[in-house]
């Protein structure tokens, strides 16, 4: 193990000692599998006080998020926290917004219960795509305070993801003379954006007879 995980520092309540690493267990029980991880902490020999590091923090979230094998296809707490972090509401308003009860997501989030499996596919649905999230929320009347801004980060994504991808590159060099810009417009974002999983220029929309100049004249 990384020594500056358990690096030697003095204790933060008493200064008497140094503190000596230590562990302890947390137990979570997904379909009632009992499922353990040992996590990292600091004690005090001393005054027995007990302290995470920074280091040991970032160790144990690294083994939190590793027992997701063992879920089965559930969700951990973490996930659920992130979602509804993600666009800034709080638990009774995710609540509201999934249409379940005022405690749920407290329970959720704390793995005190689990979501079914129709609330699970839900929330998943929620954490994959945007589009679910704001019809929910305009159902539901709920403000997202973060939507626009998590909006605008998915299409800086897939701008990326578009720039990186070698066969992507061909349809930037496409774009890039006059008589292709006419070809290569809204019909191309379209298609890119609406979520195809397959990006090649022959999987390009068809029935668009710019976009076969496209193909013909600068594939």
């Amino acid at each position: 193990m990384n020594d500056r995980v358990n690096k030697p520092r003095p204790c933060p309540a008493c200064r008497k000692a140094e503190m000596q690493p230590a562990t302890y267990v947390r137990e979570f029980h997904p379909r009632d599998r009992k499922v353990t991880v040992e996590l990292l902490t600091s004690r005090c020999p001393a005054c027995g006080a007990e302290a995470t590091s920074a280091a040991q923090h970032v160790e144990n979230l690294a083994r939190l998020k590793a027992r997701k094998d063992q879920y089965d296809g559930l969700l951990m707490g973490e996930e659920i926290l992130a979602l509804r972090r993600r666009f800034g509401i709080t638990q009774q308003q995710a609540a509201k917004l999934f249409g379940k009860g005022k405690i749920a997501f407290s329970r959720y989030e704390n793995e005190a219960t689990y979501p079914d499996e129709t609330m699970t596919l839900v929330l998943k649905l929620a954490i994959e795509k945007l589009d679910v999230v704001r019809w929910l929320a305009e159902r539901a009347g709920i403000e997202l305070p973060f939507l626009d801004a998590r909006c605008e980060d998915e299409r800086k994504q897939k701008l990326r993801v578009f720039r990186n991808d070698a066969r992507a590159t061909r349809w930037l060099k496409i774009a890039s003379t006059e008589k292709a810009q006419r070809a290569v417009d809204s019909d191309l974002v379209r298609w890119w954006e609406g979520g195809s999983q397959d990006h090649s220029l022959e999987a390009a929309p068809a029935n668009d007879d710019r976009c076969e100049m496209a193909r013909e004249q600068y594939a």
